[in-house]
């Protein structure tokens, strides 16, 4: 074995390990993907990490399970979760740190760390793979969240629909800067739209006060920042789950990679609609374009009217909160074209799984 194939081995193996997560890590021909990792991880940390596993174990455990010292592990373990490479979690002041997905997970721990030259490496993998991994299987990764007020009334909301209610019932709430936006503005391509507008919650107080990535805010501030990007024309986006969403992505066409991921690489599975779509009211309407603007998929063409063409349309009202007039409302789907999202993460992973085809049971 060469010199350079020793350098690598631990960055292989930590591919290997990422690819087999439901969620994926491409693995490209060229070794970009190599690139990428060699950016996050020293050699010593991406060879850890390749070992560790999703359910996340104490130092001790893991001293213990690799034969390797205690001494010292813990502030290795600390490090890496500053830098983004690893999860730390504490339950009744037990501490364990876990493996993560490279998204979502390890690339957006990078954007307190991403420079030009990681954004430069991030988009040429992107570019190169497309991530079919994660873009070209169902369940998607991501759902659209619509906005709650420019809904017919008499419909029906399902909870993981309405984005007012999960703000309101976490107990913790945190916004960070968007890694996508980051990501393009380092590459030259800065957008219009706020930066620092990506939403977390969690279900335990005081979640984000130690966090290097998260600035705590308060409940009232989560539900401002929430209309102000819809008032910005930013989509909610978030995980594909029914239970336990804990992040809400507000997300441009020019910069998210997720809508990317449908739009530029014509991945459908990418991200799935909110089960609504737009309607127009004819009578209202007085064809002053101010929607056609705000869609980040040229879903709209306003003449006479305002014309949809509903296979573009993600339902995500944005479009909507415009129109004084009432032109625009959401509306149901036809049933046959609904999604219903998985019951939870390990619902999503489970069935992830099976359509990737990849056994992710040593990890756990």
């Amino acid at each position: 074995m060469t010199t350079t194939e020793q350098l690598l081995e631990p960055y292989e193996r930590l591919a290997e390990v990422l690819n087999k997560i439901p969620n994926g890590f491409s693995i490209i021909e060229d070794g970009t993907h190599l690139k990428v990792l060699q950016w996050i991880f020293t050699s010593e940390e991406a060879d850890l990490t390749s070992k560790m596993k999703l359910r996340g174990e104490t130092p001790e455990e893991l001293s213990t399970r690799l034969g390797i010292p205690l001494e010292g592990l813990k502030e290795k373990l600390e490090i890496m979760v500053e830098k983004g490479q690893i999860r730390k979690y504490t339950s009744h002041n037990v501490t364990k740190y876990h493996l993560m997905p490279f998204v979502v997970g390890v690339l957006e721990d990078q954007v307190h760390r991403m420079d030009e030259e990681f954004a430069q490496l991030v988009e040429d993998y992107l570019q190169k793979s497309g991530y079919p991994e994660l873009f070209g299987t169902q369940p998607a990764i991501h759902r659209v969240i619509p906005i709650n007020r420019v809904i017919k009334p008499e419909l029906t909301i399902h909870p993981y629909q309405v984005a007012e209610q999960i703000v309101e019932n976490a107990q913790s709430w945190g916004v960070r800067d968007c890694i996508c936006r980051k990501h393009q503005e380092l590459l030259g391509n800065r957008c219009e739209y706020t930066k620092n507008v990506c939403m977390q919650f969690s279900s335990r107080p005081d979640a984000f006060a130690n966090s290097i990535r998260t600035k705590p805010i308060t409940r009232e501030n989560a539900i401002e920042l929430l209309k102000q990007t819809e008032e910005e024309g930013l989509i909610h986006n978030s995980m594909n789950v029914q239970q336990g969403i804990n992040y809400f992505c507000n997300c441009c066409g020019c910069c998210c990679g997720v809508i990317r991921g449908l739009t530029e690489w014509d991945q459908p599975s990418a991200f799935v609609n909110s089960n609504y779509q737009i309607d127009v009211d004819d009578d209202l309407c007085i064809a002053c374009g101010d929607c056609e603007d705000r869609c980040h998929f040229q879903a709209l063409e306003v003449e006479d009217t305002c014309i949809v063409d509903l296979k573009k349309c993600v339902g995500c009202g944005v479009c909507a909160i415009v129109c004084e007039d009432g032109a625009l409302a959401l509306v149901d789907r036809d049933p046959s074209e609904k999604i219903e999202p998985p019951e939870n993460i390990k619902t999503w992973m489970m069935q992830k799984a099976m359509a990737r085809r990849v056994d992710p049971s040593d990890l756990i």
